[in-house]
């Protein structure tokens, strides 16, 4: 039998689609006995159906690098409407680190540039995870973000008061 689709339809790998960020500590939790840092990036549809998931980096025991614009450019590939984005934690506590903030800020502002929201930045530990979205913290950071850029469509002369 011959299956066919339309020239820019891109086929849903499952019909996994994401509720929660326990379905994603589920899905991904055998990530959790790997022996250094591994940055994975879920690629959903407009309603939370993965398109496609993938291993970003894989890093150092306690560091992995994450570049956004790759990131973005496989969420662009991909035709992704949102990500969710998540990261093992090899000591097995899933508690963000700094520098685990600072990328999520950083892939926020790019997902709002973009049009294509990050959902989530799980931190996978053993038998337990660290959700950014579920403590509030994504939200947050959109505010903030939105807050700023709101800034910068004041009108010219009310900009230069800020100054």
């Amino acid at each position: 039998m011959e299956v066919k689709f339309k020239v820019f339809e891109k086929p849903v790998l499952s019909k996994n689609i994401m509720h929660s960020s326990k379905e994603v500590f589920e899905y991904l939790k055998f990530y959790s006995k790997a022996d250094r840092e591994l940055f994975i990036v879920i690629y959903l549809n407009a309603k939370n159906y993965i398109i496609d998931d993938e291993i970003h980096t894989a890093g150092q025991v306690d560091s992995s690098g994450v570049f956004p614009k790759q990131v973005f450019r496989g969420a662009l590939i991909n035709n992704a409407s949102s990500l969710i984005v998540a990261h093992n934690h090899p000591s097995g506590d899933p508690e963000p680190s700094h520098q685990d903030e600072e990328i999520t800020r950083q892939l926020v502002k790019c997902g709002l540039i973009l049009d294509c929201k990050i959902l989530d930045h799980i931190i996978i530990g053993d038998e337990k995870f660290y959700s950014f979205a579920d403590i509030g913290l994504i939200g947050d950071m959109e505010r903030e973000l939105n807050d700023l850029a709101s800034t910068f469509k004041r009108e010219p002369k009310e900009q230069l008061k800020l100054l």
